[in-house]
């Protein structure tokens, strides 16, 4: 008699278990990140929103987009990722709801669509832009910026790519960005090095009064310094380039475990052509759509 009853106290609590982790799995609330751009300048009338929703596999019942304010806007909004165009000038916001087993989840965003005059977008979707590689970097100068599959040897340099093309390092892939960026294959490489590239850029009005704007995305998830210098360096040198010289400005983004992030600030600059320079140094950092632009 105390063997059954030892018996049918074991399948209770078996039950008892397996009916908790159950009900845990059937109240699980999808936790909702989404990467986007807060700034896009006419004539550019798109944008890509991505989100990662995290949650038990195969729970998820519903997404939906719906947009909250703003002009014209052209989306599907059932989709995870969404590209939203016929955009005009104005500010827009959008909230994204998903459900998973009848808990929903929230997660709102809002970005401008700006008319102020764009000089350079740079964003590497259907070429490498004119950069090549620098003579700041352990490269060979002059090279042009190449897509990840086209050389096997991949220390020393950035590429352009899809965040499919890199290798993963230390759990990190380049997440939150599906389109072509520049980024270190830093999965392949042993040691130390610095990669640099270069694109002359020419202005033909003065912007000595705060009146230009430099933009752009960046990644620099961690922080890598324990193994030496480790930086992402965006500068601008005067055309003349040589070994010792100066940036007239320079900007270090801090990293940021978020992944991906904005960076936008003023600057002054004479008339004249310059030297746009990206240095990666010892790690796992990208850029993406650099863009200047003529504050109104």
């Amino acid at each position: 008699m105390k063997k059954l009853s030892l018996l049918l106290l074991s399948v209770f609590i078996i039950s008892s278990c397996t009916s908790t982790d159950n009900e845990d799995e059937t109240l699980s609330t999808p936790v909702i990140a989404i990467n986007f751009v807060d700034t896009i300048f006419l004539p550019k009338n798109s944008i890509e929103i991505n989100a990662t929703i995290t949650g038990r596999p195969g729970q998820i019942q519903s997404i939906l987009w719906k947009k909250t304010a703003g002009g014209n806007a052209l989306f599907e909004n059932d989709k995870k990722d969404i590209t939203v165009t016929n955009l005009e000038q104005g500010n827009y916001s959008f909230t994204l709801t998903v459900t998973n087993n009848n808990q929903s989840s929230e997660q709102s965003i809002s970005f401008s669509v700006s008319n102020e005059k764009v000089l350079y977008n740079l964003d590497f979707e259907d070429s490498n832009e004119g950069f090549t590689t620098s003579l700041f970097g352990n490269y060979t100068a002059g090279k042009k910026l190449r897509n990840v599959p086209e050389e096997t040897n991949h220390c020393g340099t950035v590429y352009m790519g899809k965040k499919e093309d890199f290798t993963d390092w230390l759990t990190y892939s380049y997440i939150g960005n599906d389109s072509n960026f520049v980024a270190t294959n830093m999965g392949t490489c042993l040691g130390y090095f610095v990669s640099a590239i270069e694109k002359e850029i020419t202005f033909t009005e003065d912007f000595t009064s705060n009146n230009l704007s430099i933009q752009f995305q960046y990644y620099k998830p961690g922080d890598f310094s324990k193994w030496g210098n480790y930086n992402l360096e965006v500068a601008i040198y005067e055309n003349d380039l040589n070994n010792t010289s100066e940036p007239i400005i320079s900007f270090f983004p801090e990293a940021n475990s978020e992944g991906w992030c904005l960076f936008n600030e003023k600057i002054s600059l004479k008339k004249g052509s310059y030297k746009l320079i990206i240095i990666n140094t010892n790690a796992q950092t990208a850029i993406d759509n650099i863009i200047l632009y003529k504050n109104n």
